[in-house]
């Protein structure tokens, strides 16, 4: 079985680099990618982080939509609680009618970065936390031009001749029926590693609503890897999204990529030394050789062929290298 793979990029900035260096990295991975091969390529949001050098997906995927040919280009995702979705529903069917077939719109529910990112982006109003599984239903409502809450208002352009992809995003069981309900994608976070895992995506499978926005479910697994010649050297290059990984689970905003080294330094001897391995035993750390086997593996875990790879790493060289390994294996 041929997998179909993506691309999750956060467009990871490096100890003393710059983020415009972050962005032209992922318009180069894009080029790259579109040639290889893969399905697709996905834009996350942060604001105020060091550590990823882009805060707006959108923009990002109008810039890669134009420059490439084939491969389908989205955000993964758009943080709703910051925005109305009468604009994400604008922007969104301008990319949709723009490249038909090849947008997708990927929608998440967190704030996507911390206290003061978020008061900044709300006109330092406190955040409503209302439903943003009822911001969905506006989003949905407009994309389809069915009647909303405002009779009569459009979200221009109209009668598009395809409508772009919904992708949920999601770690959680609630996430799963939310998408289901809505028939909708869903993409699971599996590369965060504290989820319910197959329970969740199985309650999605299981309840999709085809009689909504989609005819069939659209499940995505959201992953980590690095490939090296060696498993040492693959190891050791995981370092940098590894304690990235443990400074968000500890709602710390994450540093730039740091030479291994650096984070052995920090790591070992810590109070963070047990969790900081069990977070880098989780990503999938493998050889050019081998690294297929695996993917196939964690597919079957969750009943789909579509997975979504994430990879920072300092040296943009080895963050490459594991790219076209992994889609080479899959040819």
């Amino acid at each position: 079985m041929k997998l179909k793979l993506g691309i999750l990029d956060q467009s990871p900035t490096i100890e003393r680099g710059s983020s415009l260096q972050a962005l032209k990295n992922s318009i180069d991975l894009a080029l790259f990618a579109d040639e290889a091969g893969f399905h697709s390529i996905i834009y996350s949001e942060h604001h105020g982080v060091e550590a990823y050098g882009s805060s707006s997906p959108e923009i990002l995927s109008a810039v890669t939509l134009s420059k490439t040919q084939r491969i389908k280009v989205g955000t993964g995702g758009i943080m709703m609680k910051n925005y109305s979705a009468y604009k994400i529903a604008e922007w969104a069917k301008i990319l949709g009618s723009l490249y038909p077939e090849r947008f997708i719109l990927g929608l998440g529910k967190a704030p996507g970065g911390l206290k003061d990112a978020v008061s900044a982006l709300n006109n330092h109003r406190p955040v409503i936390l209302s439903s943003q599984e009822t911001k969905l239903e506006e989003i949905i409502q407009y994309i389809k031009e069915e009647k909303g809450i405002y009779d009569g208002l459009i979200a221009q352009p109209e009668n598009l001749d395809y409508l772009p992809d919904i992708l949920w995003l999601g770690s959680g069981i609630q996430s799963a029926k939310e998408a289901a309900r809505h028939g909708v994608g869903y993409s699971y976070a599996d590369f965060m590693g504290s989820g319910p895992g197959t329970e969740s995506t199985g309650t999605y499978l299981r309840e999709f609503d085809k009689n909504k926005y989609a005819p069939a479910p659209s499940l995505q697994i959201a992953i980590a890897a690095s490939v090296a010649n060696d498993l040492r050297t693959a190891r050791y290059n995981a370092y940098g999204m590894a304690y990235q990984f443990l400074q968000a689970r500890h709602i710390q905003s994450p540093q730039a990529l740091l030479p291994t080294g650096i984070i052995e330094q920090k790591i070992l001897g810590s109070k963070d030394e047990e969790e900081f391995f069990k977070i880098l035993d989780h990503i999938i750390i493998d050889t050019p050789g081998t690294i297929v086997e695996r993917l196939k593996e964690k597919s079957e875990d969750y009943n789909t062929d579509e997975l979504l790879i994430l990879c920072n790493m300092y040296s943009e060289t080895d963050r490459l290298n594991t790219y076209k390994s992994i889609i080479l294996a899959n040819q």
